[in-house]
């Protein structure tokens, strides 16, 4: 195995999250959570470079942002409680236009982490958020959205909904409601969308970790890559008997997701935050906040999926 790289790629913002990597144009999309900004970063190259950014106008967050599969540099962006359809080609006209909406009665929920299914379905969860950032137990939900952008919950009462991964023969759906530190296992039927049999994988606060599990993904011998948000580190986790084979140290305590990218699939990109640290450790992790690059870790995950919308013009 390769020794262990990390480098960091971009300059800090407060509160990285939702990366995913897209092989047709060699970026990589994340998010600012709080500042409702989207950056969209070249990763052909290990320094340090300045990502585009696109402001979502007149929010206070934005979740996630997923590839449209067959639309030429378009992107479904997740704002507070709102679906949007988000033309950026680097050049050029950039466009944005809502195309959904959830949970019209709860004006305090946004949408946290979402992912797309093998079939192009978006899983995206919710959690409510008080002015102070703070999030109250059991406000949330995870939602099923298909190609018509009709929405089914999945599962209610959920807290602090993320991480998100299917198994390579999709039977298996992973997912983290990260106030209950717990890492859970449901059985997956991709015909129907819908999970059953859930099952505690591990608990994070049973194996001594500060903090929550937070943004999450699989490589290809189904092992789980979690970032361990005021944890300090990203483990690799053996769902079928809980096992941590890796705990890779990071520059930042508090890390809030990793995606598999590149040309082969074989670096992990991190998003970080320095949202809760204070001036003490702002200047001993000055770099908190930034994206970095993992390398030689001796595994690959998938590409990620791409949303299917069926979307009138």
């Amino acid at each position: 195995m390769d020794k262990v790289k990390i480098v960091k790629l971009t300059s800090r913002i407060q509160h990285g999250e939702g990366p995913y990597w897209d092989p047709d144009s060699n970026v990589l999309v994340y998010t600012d959570t709080f500042k409702a900004t989207l950056y969209k970063l070249k990763t052909d190259c290990e320094s340090p470079i300045s990502p585009d950014c696109f402001k979502l106008p007149n929010h206070d967050s934005v979740g996630f942002a997923l590839r449209i599969k067959g639309k030429k540099d378009t992107w479904v962006v997740c704002g507070d409680r709102f679906m949007y359809e988000l033309k950026w080609p680097d050049k050029g006209k950039v466009t944005f236009k809502q195309i959904h909406m959830i949970e019209k009665d709860k004006p305090k929920n946004q949408f946290n982490d979402g992912k797309a299914d093998s079939l192009g379905r978006i899983w995206g969860g919710t959690l409510k958020r008080e002015t102070d950032l703070s999030v109250p137990d059991f406000g949330g939900s995870l939602y099923m959205i298909d190609h018509n952008l009709k929405e089914r919950e999945i599962l209610q009462k959920v807290s602090i909904s993320n991480g998100l991964a299917w198994s390579k023969d999709n039977k298996k759906f992973y997912y983290i409601d990260s106030a209950t530190r717990d890492i859970d296992e449901y059985t997956f039927s991709l015909e129907n969308a819908s999970i059953c049999n859930k099952r505690v994988v591990m608990n994070i606060k049973d194996h001594g970790y500060p903090g929550i599990a937070d943004g999450m993904t699989i490589d290809e011998n189904d092992h789980l890559w979690i970032a361990m948000f005021g944890g300090h580190e990203i483990i690799q986790v053996n769902p079928s008997c809980g096992k941590i084979m890796r705990k890779i140290k990071m520059p930042a305590s508090y890390v809030t997701s990793v995606i598999w990218g590149g040309p082969k699939f074989d670096i992990l990109y991190a998003t970080t935050s320095h949202l809760h640290l204070d001036d003490k450790q702002m200047k001993e992790e000055p770099d908190a906040g930034s994206v970095y690059a993992i390398y030689g870790l001796g595994v690959k995950g998938f590409p990620s999926n791409q949303a299917v919308i069926n979307c009138k013009e």
